[in-house]
């Protein structure tokens, strides 16, 4: 399937790539990432900060604990919509909107591209952004399903 807007079950390999490597540039100073897209996120959406431990330690470690499980996924869909769906049926999760879910997004991606720079091409913003929207489908439509359910 061709990684753009409509990617549902799996990605390219090589968007697959691209967002590896973004991830592994990403890594070596996940801390101060985490800090900038959190203070990103909340500046667009001060609301969203409910949604988010009170502790930024803990908020970068479930960063990276999140992107870990995605990139170790990417390449077996099956396991990684069990693993959104999962998500999405947590508390927290049924809160958002998909609405909301597009700015984490954007939020996220736009920090990405601000802390590679150069690095970050257009393919980069492209296979992460079909990553991203997968991954709003799934948790947005699990946690309606279990909202719906309670």
């Amino acid at each position: 399937m061709h990684a753009h807007a409509h990617a549902t079950d799996r990605l390219e390999a090589f968007a697959i790539l691209r967002i590896r490597l973004g991830f592994a540039r990403v890594v070596p100073n996940v801390e101060a990432f985490a800090a900038a897209f959190h203070a990103r996120l909340f500046e667009r959406v001060p609301a969203m900060r409910a949604l988010f431990a009170d502790d930024a330690s803990r908020r970068c470690a479930t960063l990276k604990r999140t992107l870990i499980v995605l990139m170790t996924n990417l390449n077996r869909p099956t396991e990684l919509t069990s693993l959104l769906a999962a998500l999405g049926s947590q508390h927290r999760w049924q809160e958002i909107t998909p609405a909301q879910c597009t700015i984490v997004g954007e939020s996220f991606i736009d920090t990405l591209a601000e802390h590679l720079g150069d690095r970050f091409t257009q393919d980069d913003r492209a296979a992460w952004t079909a990553l991203l929207r997968h991954v709003t489908t799934l948790v947005t439509a699990d946690a309606a399903r279990t909202a719906a359910a309670a």
